[in-house]
């Protein structure tokens, strides 16, 4: 049975590539968590600055809003303005 031990030594191969595999996409799978946990602190580094918007913004921006005062409710246009509910079946088994 020469052809058994062919079996066996490619079965043996094949388990220590899979072995091989699966230790190095651990390795890589810690390294990149060591490596996000030090460039991604979580917390911005560094000193904060209050943003100020430039002279007059505020004034620009107000001057190109009017919002008209809206109103919750059925369309005003077209027709009586009041649709019929419509009807639902319902059916049970």
């Amino acid at each position: 049975m020469p052809d058994a031990s062919r079996v066996d030594a490619g079965r043996r191969r094949a388990a220590a590539a899979k072995r091989a595999v699966t230790l190095t996409a651990a390795g890589g799978f810690v390294v990149a968590l060591m490596l996000a946990r030090q460039t991604n602190p979580g917390v911005a580094a560094g000193s904060r600055t209050q943003l100020v918007p430039p002279a007059g913004i505020s004034s620009e921006v107000n001057q190109g809003l009017s919002l008209g005062g809206g109103s919750i409710g059925p369309s005003s246009s077209g027709g009586s303005g009041v649709q019929p509910a419509p009807q639902v079946q319902s059916a049970t088994s």
